[in-house]
């Protein structure tokens, strides 16, 4: 059977299950089944929740009671106003934190690491101040919902809420959207270098992660029939949340599922046995499963072969692939690619760059060379939008693009390699490759296009090992197979060559001979091993401090005198 449809199937059989035992636990199961069964569904939701956003995106987030406590409110407040039925008022909760988190998503997002993390604290401090001085919706002292406990119908609500927010994380874990969410989680700016639009994945992953957790707290606020700022923006559920994923399995399908599960079911057992020693077994049992396995319980099942992540979009054979078709506009030899005038990088006192300028013509490989410091890294950054020039022009393909963000330059046909490589380590090659293939000119079909590149490059023998078994010359390569995916009109190159073998050299200037193949119309590369880049160039440019003091032939440059002096030594 091929491996989507395996995985169909899986799912399915997984949701079948699953509706199975929802349904026989109101049928069959005591008052007190139904409610811890409610419970355990309402923190599945939540930690599925927090998964999206933290554990697929990488936006560790201490504050989604926020949209739970939102969801909460807004549902107390159309019952106890507006007389609007349950099942609609918890729907518009829903609606409500979906609606906040699209108006903060683009704010908060622009906040990294611990700073969003206490951003989305901040939140909800400042949503429990709101509802505690805000008597409409009861303030301080809380507000009362009307007596209409219905366990089985609150738990059926929970159910399916728990079985969507597992069917959007499969989703994730699947799809080629939640691939761009992955890279996000490892490396956003070179995720962005292949093209993702970083900005939108971040804001409907953070969405989508605001959507459950409101609907959870309607279904709470339906369940215990009272509701005040202290319980709805506790942030003792965001703590049990992020303890429960982490110990099931942080990014992954079934960490969520499992992590709450057995730690609720553990905790209930200890409750009853153990009632006065229950926290600290509790805690007990969380440290050593986390020190055992950093990766969570489903890191330990994956050593037995089960519930390993399925590559996405991954064929059950590497294709042969086809090559791509040539997209360029047509300019002749005297035509510019790339235009450079007068261009200048401060950082505070540091002059890194000043008033470069040069041309590049369609066909041509110009080298850049300069001592460690002259600014050649800082000019690829400039060019390619992840640094703001100071002042001056960068014009391509006769445009000026000196004010467009990172995404648009590759989008035009502008790719680049880093001078340390920024693979997604914790991808596959694949995945890297197929990444890269999905938001370049071969998007209509990213499969074909990445197995071409695979094969062409040479990556094919290892095209499902994980980045992170690559030696460092094979991690190069993939770095520069990633960005032919993209298949760019101007690529930059640097430093592809640092630390390579002889044999590992020569197999990277094989594919920047072939780089027309693959649709490239010009190269600029920076290189320290000029013996290995100097035939393959045709001008080589040299930077001394930021200023350029050469421009011309290989062989011209490296017999001047100055730049024999500035660079490789004095002339003896």
């Amino acid at each position: 059977m091929p491996h989507t449809n395996r995985m169909n199937v899986g799912y399915l059989l997984t949701a079948v299950a699953f509706l199975v035992v929802a349904i026989s636990i109101p049928a069959f199961g005591s008052e007190y089944t139904v409610q811890l069964a409610t419970d355990i569904l309402s923190f599945v939701a939540l930690g599925y929740s927090w998964n999206l956003i933290s554990g697929f995106a990488g936006y560790i987030s201490f504050g989604q009671v926020s949209f739970f406590g939102l969801g909460a409110y807004t549902t107390a407040v159309l019952v106890n106003h507006f007389d609007v039925p349950w099942y609609v008022a918890v729907c518009c909760g829903g609606i409500v934190t979906a609606i906040v988190a699209a108006i903060f998503g683009p704010i908060m997002l622009r906040l990294r690491g611990i700073l969003f993390a206490l951003g989305m604290l901040g939140l909800a401090r400042i949503l429990t101040v709101v509802f505690s001085d805000w008597d409409y919706a009861g303030g301080a002292a809380g507000t009362t919902l009307p007596p209409e406990l219905n366990p089985s119908a609150v738990y059926i609500g929970m159910a399916l809420t728990a079985l969507c927010a597992f069917a959007v994380n499969a989703y994730f874990a699947r799809s080629g959207f939640g691939l761009d969410a992955m890279s996000v989680r490892e490396d956003e700016d070179a995720a962005g270098a292949l093209g993702v639009p970083t900005t939108r994945v971040k804001v409907i992953t953070f969405i989508l992660s605001a959507v459950f957790p409101g609907l959870v707290g309607g279904l709470i606020a339906w369940n215990r029939s009272y509701l005040d700022p202290a319980s709805a923006f506790d942030p003792t559920l965001d703590l049990q949340t992020i303890v429960f994923t982490l110990f099931g399995g942080i990014g992954t399908v079934w960490g969520p599922l499992i992590g709450t599960s057995v730690l609720m079911l553990i905790g209930e057992q200890l409750l009853i046995h153990f009632s006065s020693l229950k926290l600290a077994l509790y805690g007990a049992v969380v440290i050593a499963t986390v020190l055992m396995f950093p990766g969570g319980l489903v890191s330990l099942l994956n050593r037995f072969g089960l519930l390993k992540r399925k590559l996405i979009l991954a064929p059950p054979e590497l294709p042969l692939g086809d090559a791509p078709v040539a997209t360029d506009a047509g300019l002749d030899s005297s035509d510019s690619l790339l235009e450079v005038r007068d261009l200048s990088v401060r950082f505070g006192g540091l002059l890194a760059l000043d008033n470069v300028s040069f041309r590049l013509r369609r066909g041509e490989t110009l080298s850049i060379i300069g001592a460690n410091g002259a600014g050649k890294t800082t000019l690829f950054n400039a060019i390619t939008g992840f640094v703001q020039p100071t002042s001056g022009e960068i014009l391509f393909r006769g445009s000026t693009v000196s004010a467009l963000p990172v995404i648009d330059r590759v989008h035009l046909g502008m790719a680049r390699t880093f001078q340390i490589p920024r693979l997604l380590s914790e991808l596959s090659v694949w995945e890297n490759v197929v990444l890269a293939a999905r938001h370049g000119r071969q998007k209509h079909q990213p499969v074909q296009h990445a197995a071409w590149v695979l094969r062409t490059v040479g990556l094919d023998e290892m095209w499902l090992e994980p980045v992170a078994r690559l030696t460092p010359g094979r991690q190069r390569e993939l770095e520069l197979a990633r960005v032919l995916a993209l298949q760019p009109d101007l690529v930059f190159l640097d430093e592809v060559m640092a630390g390579m073998t002889k044999e590992e050299q020569e197999r990277v200037r094989g594919i920047i001979r072939r780089m027309s193949d693959f649709g490239v119309v010009g190269i600029v590369c920076v290189e320290h091993v000029i013996a290995a880049i100097a035939d393959l160039s045709d001008r080589m440019l040299v930077l001394d401090f930021g200023r350029k003091i050469a421009d011309s032939k290989p062989t011209e440059v490296l017999n001047d005198p100055v730049v024999i002096k500035a660079y490789l030594g004095e002339v003896q």
